[in-house]
């Protein structure tokens, strides 16, 4: 079997997706270890319309091994990052590689990698439950880390008014301290009415 360095996996990514990129492909170079031994690591964003294609393309280098995803609020939008590593099999020749998009938080929903890698289930559920974004074809809907003390419609990983911060008076009010699971989760939904929660325009401005 052939190896391809990031380089050319890199390149691969941007001609194959060149006109559907969130960002340019690049490259970080990291050391590991005590002998600080050098890898390099590949970050990819597309737009969520290509996505689960970006996710098949990779599969063309070697089956990916998945560890996580990751998510952030970035303010107007919200991103999701899978992480993977191809070549993982190998010795010395594994090389990380993050694909991640995006989705406007007026229109919180991206796509479910669950038909291509089916072990993505638990870490996007814990994206719905945590960024208030919708998984769409996920294979399980329900919440799955949150303690009973935070209402469903709080999502600990988002920065505007559906974040955690009204949240903190209440779970210092629960006797149990939101921790101990006595008492069951009334709604194992992430979402109110099951729509995702899309923030309110703020009123006011220049008079």
């Amino acid at each position: 079997m052939k190896y391809l360095s990031a380089e050319e996996i890199t390149i691969s990514f941007k001609e194959k997706f060149k006109d559907d990129l969130i960002e340019e492909p690049y490259i970080k170079t990291f050391r590991n270890g005590v002998k600080k031994t050098p890898y390099s690591q590949i970050f990819v964003r597309v737009k969520r319309e290509r996505f689960i294609e970006a996710a098949e393309h990779l599969i063309t280098f070697g089956w990916p091994h998945h560890t996580v995803a990751s998510g952030s609020d970035l303010g107007e939008e919200i991103e999701v990052l899978y992480h993977f590593e191809v070549y993982s099999e190998s010795h010395g020749h594994g090389i990380p590689v993050t694909i991640g998009t995006r989705c406007p938080k007026s229109d919180p929903h991206l796509p479910s990698l669950s038909d291509v890698f089916p072990a993505v289930t638990p870490t996007e559920r814990e994206k719905q439950e945590f960024l208030g974004v919708a998984i769409d074809g996920i294979k399980d809907n329900r919440r799955m880390w949150l303690v009973h003390a935070v209402p469903v419609g709080v999502y600990p990983w988002r920065k505007d008014e559906f974040g955690p911060e009204k949240l903190v008076r209440k779970i210092h009010d629960d006797p149990s301290g939101g921790t101990d699971g006595t008492k069951v989760i009334a709604d194992y939904a992430p979402f109110p009415s099951g729509r995702p929660p899309v923030p309110k325009k703020k009123e006011g401005g220049d008079a």
